[in-house]
């Protein structure tokens, strides 16, 4: 799935904030962890000098006892001197802040041991009015955590940032996507609704200029349409004209010229016959009802009435489509024609079926097929294919060229496939 412009940049900014938020709670928390360790201990070195100075001051057949209750209140323990340390292992920096301290207030040296075998025992020697003390601390010291309403604080900042970084890309991509579809609309070939011309300067200013780019187009389209319709009409009348001439020669007038001057009259009939087919094509808003097989019916009657070529129809009789009759019938009839006129003679399959709202229309030949390369070229003006395909066959290179237009204009969908046992597959989707 490729990613929206609004996704890609929602994605960057939440990133972004997400990012600085742990950043902001990481160097926040280590500054507070800091701080909570130096009061800690502070308060385990107070304690620790507290201790010393009551178990120096207290009479021998008390010290047993005190002893006792103060490791299980105080969760300290008077060292005996005969505990196995580790003069070698390091120590951690809470425990020499401690001792530190403990130094500070008796005015005497304090050292820190660790005990071997107990990695969570450390014992403070110290001397203190000319006895010699060990105090071991039998505990972890305690871990300090981020409370749970800064936790939710954080979070709910986290949130609303979140939601302002989405709220403010959906205002920036919401007239970009308008624009996107209203130019997917220019290039149907029809007018789309006029952009707002308001908001951001920045967006006002493109609105204006893409408003009046599409009217230049639809203009544009429109004078095309009324020029081709025009000279096409005006083309009828030297054509009648020559008809008229032809028929009226001399009877000893050559035969092969006679039989010359009809193909020409012939083919720019069908070349004049094919833009207004085209013309009237393009008006989307004439539109009804059409029972596909009953179009069907007539067009082949109208491409097989000389030839007498066989048409396969598979498919349901009673489908109807709401579209241009126009339209329709011009697609019909180029792809058809095509496939009637380079099929080899043998028989063309016409099959159409119901997709949901669409109607799908496959059109198969038995032809000589078409390379791959040039699938997406027949649809260019004039173009035709070698062999076959050429200017003596009868072919314009309209055909394919209009079906394109057609196609473009109604939002219809055109794809050409290498047939099973050779050939050429036409499918049309009409929606």
């Amino acid at each position: 799935m490729r990613k929206t412009l609004f996704v890609k940049i929602a994605i960057i900014i939440s990133s972004a904030l997400l990012l600085l938020q742990v950043l902001s709670v990481a160097v926040g928390s280590y500054y507070m962890k800091d701080t909570n360790d130096k009061e800690r201990a502070g308060e385990l070195a107070s304690l620790i000098v507290l201790t010393a100075q009551t178990y120096v001051e207290l009479p021998e057949d008390s010290k047993k006892e005190f002893a006792q209750r103060l490791k299980h209140q105080d969760h300290l323990i008077l060292g005996r001197g005969n505990e196995h340390l580790d003069k070698s292992g390091a120590i951690p920096l809470y425990y020499r802040v401690v001792a530190r301290q403990v130094s500070e207030q008796i005015g005497s040296p304090v050292r820190v041991l660790k005990q071997a075998g107990r990695s969570e025992r450390y014992w403070l020697e110290m001397t203190l009015e000319g006895q010699h003390i060990r105090l071991g601390v039998n505990k972890r010291r305690p871990e300090w955590l981020i409370p749970t309403v800064a936790i939710m604080i954080m979070a709910a900042i986290a949130f609303i940032a979140i939601l302002a970084s989405l709220y403010l890309m959906k205002k920036i991509t919401k007239p970009l996507e308008k624009m996107a579809v209203a130019a997917k609309t220019i290039g149907r070939g029809q007018k789309p609704e006029p952009l707002e011309e308001s908001g951001l300067q920045e967006f006002s200013d493109t609105a204006k200029a893409f408003n009046q780019m599409s009217r230049d187009v639809h203009d544009l389209l429109e004078n095309r349409t009324i020029l081709l319709s025009g000279i096409s009409h005006d083309i009828r009348t030297p054509l009648t004209r020559l008809a008229l001439v032809t028929e009226m020669l001399p009877k000893e007038t050559d035969d092969e010229l006679q039989e010359e001057l009809h193909s020409v009259h012939r083919d720019i009939e069908r070349i004049v016959t094919q833009y207004l087919s085209l013309t009237r094509s393009l008006d989307t808003s004439d539109t009804e009802s059409i029972v596909f097989s009953e179009l069907l019916n007539d067009v082949i009657a109208e491409l097989t009435f000389e030839t007498n070529q066989k048409v396969i129809l598979s498919g349901d009789e009673n489908v109807v489509i709401t579209t241009s009759t126009y339209a329709l019938r011009a697609v019909v009839v180029n792809i058809l024609s095509n496939a009637l006129r380079y099929g080899a003679g043998q028989p063309v399959e016409m099959c159409w079926q119901s997709v949901g709202d669409s109607l799908e229309i496959s059109i198969l030949d038995r032809g000589p097929g078409i390379p791959d390369a040039q699938k997406e070229a027949i649809f260019q003006p004039f173009y035709r294919l070698e062999g076959s395909r050429n200017v003596t066959t009868g072919g314009t290179g309209l055909g394919l060229a209009i079906v394109n237009q057609i196609v473009k204009q109604y939002d219809w969908k055109v794809d050409v496939h290498d047939r099973i046992g050779g050939g050429t597959e036409v499918i049309v989707r009409i929606s």
